[in-house]
């Protein structure tokens, strides 16, 4: 009997955490298991998660399939502690003095905060290889310090490694220019990475292209695997009649985070509710507020401002989104205005199969995402006039969609599945295990 190809994944954002990068690297795992890889998980211990989230994410946790095996790495953390009460007695009697210690200690491992987990990681995954033949090294981010691990672990056990990159670390999205210089360590490190991965891979075309000028060395090895619709999970969102004579009900659901246009959206919502088709309409935020604890009361802050209509009704598990679409009739997608940046929540909006908004520059590379999605509506520019403008065209769409219409919007979410938009880079991995 020939054994299974064997893929260890690097990932420290894996359920029952909650971060940015969580649902993409469970659906790397799940979708490798399902092509007929072993696969391993190197993860984050759930109390660091706990202690740095203040909650996990159970529900989602029990989604990743049975026959991944996950390894929970008790990783560094006492650099990332700010509460006195927490910290260990030389950090909390010499702070200074400590962190600045720690700090060079960093710097001589890895040019980032969680650099203490590169030697961790790569301890723990050479303890793996040698009770079972590890044949690929797979790292998707954040933190970066996985793609370290990677470059290490490749070395060592002298296998192929891919890199994933969910956020890029050199690039800043939002303003769209350099974070640091071609001589600066994390420049330095980048490319040492990518241009010894066997693929390096990207959410994005506008991304993939940046990376391929960036290093021309590794052009042929870029690919582009969008975020997709874990179908398994949200499953299908069941079809409403409209009823013209209800308010209508819109929702965002997802991470409500700190670089959102949440005031500009108000302000069009203010605008929007003096028009009859919004009389007495509803906004309700669904989400963690932020990816940690400390952000949650400024987010909160910005959303309870007492404008009439608008209510944050707390998180919901991703296992529990059919259910929360269900009781929306539009979905508002605020998103960083960035050519950069694909909302992963679209896929899932899509197939809610309602009428969708698009809160973004139409330069953010979702617009094209949804160029075939028939209500989806997007603004020319993120302002409370043309924002009021598209939540009152919604409302209209929401009045009078048809099921027709419903299919072919619940279609067009079944394109982009993880699974499809995973299989092209898992059939070259097939290969590179092979060769």
């Amino acid at each position: 009997m020939t054994a299974l190809p064997h893929v260890l994944l690097l990932g420290m954002q894996f359920p029952p955490a909650r971060g940015s990068g969580v649902y993409r690297i469970r659906g790397w795992a799940n979708h490798f298991a399902r092509r007929g890889f072993a696969v391993t998980v190197l993860a984050a211990d759930t109390d660091f998660w706990y202690q740095r989230a203040g909650v996990l994410d159970e529900e989602l946790e029990r989604t990743v399939d049975p026959r991944v095996r996950v390894v929970h790495v008790k990783v560094a953390r006492e650099h990332l502690v700010n509460r006195v009460g927490e910290m260990s007695w030389a950090h909390a009697n010499f702070p200074r003095l400590w962190t600045k210690s720690h700090q060079k200690f960093r710097e001589s491992i890895f040019p980032e905060v969680y650099s203490p987990m590169l030697p961790q990681f790569v301890a723990r995954g050479a303890a793996i290889h040698a009770k079972h033949r590890v044949d690929l090294v797979f790292a998707t981010g954040n933190p970066y310090t996985q793609y370290g691990a990677a470059y290490q672990l490749g070395r060592l056990l002298r296998r192929p490694y891919v890199v994933d990159y969910h956020d890029p670390w050199t690039l800043n999205p939002l303003t769209e220019s350099d974070v640091f210089s071609p001589a600066d360590p994390e420049s330095v490190w980048e490319r040492r990475i990518i241009e010894n991965a066997a693929l390096t891979v990207t959410v994005n075309d506008p991304l993939a292209e940046w990376y391929r000028d960036r290093y021309p060395a590794a052009r042929d090895r870029l690919r582009v695997v969008e975020n997709g619709l874990a179908e398994d999970v949200v499953g299908e969102v069941p079809w409403r009649e409209p009823e013209p004579d209800r308010p209508v009900r819109f929702g965002f659901v997802g991470t409500v985070r700190a670089d959102l246009p949440i005031e500009e959206y108000l302000d069009g919502w203010t605008l929007a509710r003096k028009e009859p088709e919004l009389a007495d309409a509803t906004m309700d935020f669904y989400g963690y507020l932020g990816f940690f604890t400390q952000n949650e009361a400024m987010i909160r802050a910005r959303i309870e401002t007492g404008v009439e209509g608008v209510s944050y009704r707390g998180p919901v598990s991703q296992t529990r989104l059919a259910e929360t679409y269900a009781g929306l009739d539009a979905l508002a997608m605020l998103l960083p205005s960035s050519i950069y940046m694909t909302a992963g929540k679209g896929y899932d909006y899509m197939a809610a199969g309602r009428p969708i908004l698009g809160i973004h520059d139409p330069r953010n590379h979702t617009t094209k995402v949804f160029e075939n999605y028939p209500l989806f509506f997007g603004v020319p520019a993120v302002t409370p006039e043309a924002i009021r403008d598209v939540l009152v065209a919604s409302a209209r769409a929401a009045r009078t969609q048809t099921h027709e219409q419903y299919e072919v919007c619940r279609a067009e979410a079944l394109r982009h599945t993880w699974d499809l938009n995973m299989q092209p880079v898992s059939d070259e991995v097939k290969e590179l295990i092979r060769g």
